[in-house]
């Protein structure tokens, strides 16, 4: 029999080379994986969740209400269809609320509760931070950057930000008398402390009209892939976002960030 020809090992080089590709691509697979944790906050749930039947009846009531009136309006959805989507009769709705203004107010206190929970770690860090002394530019950017990422991650695919969504267009189109639940308690408070932070890293008065408009400029950059999806999507022939798109939309809203408070910054050092 001949003999057969032993298969080469790889020269120690090339697979030193070989160790050092893996390597890079599992450390930069895990670099991926611990930043797009940054901005998938602690799932928080709509309405508490109690393990009390009389409790639950009543969250199935408010998930419902916030489908239908997010689908149809606070004038056209009636109670029935609320009952019947939560799988309840209407008396329900009269024992636990009284009546459906009460059932809707119960919906956007929940949906404060809800936003307060996802910025509540970012919120507390960052006024702590705004009142230990003068911070710098740099760190009211940063506060500008972690509030911005934790409502993107709060719209990733399968969220509860999804479920808010037509509650929260609606209110911002056509205030209802109980618009200032969900103001007052909750946006007011959040907008203010990103003003602050805002005010900080370009040199204007956090309370001047300026400053107020700036913040609201630059959450509604992160809001337009939500409120404005549709368009985007279509735009990139998609069918919905992904991580990586949502890495890509983090890192530009960085960008913008650093560009703004360089600028700014630096220009209001001159006046």
């Amino acid at each position: 029999m001949g003999s057969v020809n032993p298969i080469p090992w790889p020269s120690l080089p090339l697979a030193h080379k070989a160790f050092n590709l893996a390597s890079e691509i599992i450390g930069r697979s895990f670099a991926f994986i611990t930043r797009l944790s940054k901005f998938r906050v602690v799932q928080q749930e709509l309405f508490s969740i109690s393990p009390k039947k009389g409790e639950q009846a009543r969250r199935k009531l408010l998930l419902a209400a916030l489908k239908k009136f997010g689908e149809k309006g606070y004038e056209n959805a009636s109670v029935r269809e609320i009952a019947e989507e939560a799988g309840q009769n209407v008396a329900a709705i009269a024992y636990y609320f009284g009546n459906k203004e009460k059932l809707y107010a119960g919906v956007l206190e929940g949906i404060g509760d809800y936003l307060r929970a996802v910025f509540s770690k970012v919120a507390e860090d960052s006024r702590e931070r705004l009142q230990e002394g003068s911070p710098d530019t740099g760190s009211a950017a940063g506060i500008i950057k972690r509030m911005m990422r934790s409502l993107l991650g709060e719209q990733l695919e399968g969220s509860e930000f999804e479920k808010i969504r037509l509650v929260m267009l609606r209110e911002q189109a056509a205030p209802s008398d109980n618009f200032e639940l969900l103001y007052s308690r909750t946006l007011r408070p959040l907008h203010e402390l990103f003003a602050r932070a805002v005010g900080i890293a370009t040199g204007d008065d956090p309370a001047s009209e300026k400053a107020i408009l700036r913040t609201h400029a630059l959450f509604g950059q992160v809001l337009s892939f939500t409120l404005a999806r549709a368009t985007i999507l279509r735009r990139l022939g998609i069918k919905k976002l992904e991580p990586h798109h949502t890495m890509q939309i983090a890192a530009i809203l960085d960008e913008h960030v650093d560009l703004i408070c360089e600028g700014l910054g630096t220009k209001g050092m001159g006046r």
